[in-house]
């Protein structure tokens, strides 16, 4: 028993301490916007330690909900899923937020070329995780919106690709 509580108390405290961080997350996911042209490397790490940290901590409280055996089990798993949807949510706004930046210039600058690979694949894993069966009743027209706003990004630089990577040999 003792050990039943102490998990379920981790999953409570966790999932508490995950809504914290991914708060701000949220207000990293924005800083694109606000600093456009001076868009720098230390503000981009800034948001993928906290992206890292909230992903480590889904996994964490991911496994704790699963060794959870009492009642509130099912409570835990809703606000789980609840803050999935919503860290992949701030994550697609975020990568959106770095991409639509960066595909503005007219070529990348030193450094961008890693934001744009990193940034492809979170808009990528975002709009895989999201289009999950199991989120769909969670998505808000907002989040649908940025979605399809993701996808069209995501083609418009896949395109754009070869010569943004200076593949064209």
């Amino acid at each position: 028993l003792y050990m039943a509580e102490n998990i379920e108390k981790d999953a409570e405290t966790f999932l508490q301490l995950l809504s914290e961080r991914v708060a701000d997350l949220a207000v990293l996911s924005e800083i694109p916007k606000q600093i456009k042209e001076n868009i720098n490397f230390e503000d981009y790490q800034e948001f993928r330690n906290m992206m890292g940290e909230c992903l480590s901590f889904l996994i964490i409280i991911e496994r704790r909900i699963q060794l959870n055996e009492t009642s509130k089990k099912e409570k835990l798993e809703e606000q789980y899923e609840e803050l999935t949807v919503l860290i992949w949510s701030v994550l697609l706004d975020g990568s959106l937020n770095y991409l639509s930046v960066i595909s503005e210039k007219e070529f990348l600058p030193i450094g961008t070329r890693y934001v744009f690979v990193q940034e492809l694949k979170t808009l990528y894993d975002a709009e895989n995780i999201l289009k999950q069966e199991k989120h769909q009743h969670r998505l808000n027209n907002t989040v649908l919106n940025k979605r399809d706003k993701a996808e069209r990004i995501l083609e418009t630089i896949i395109d754009r690709a070869p010569q943004l990577l200076n593949m064209t040999g």
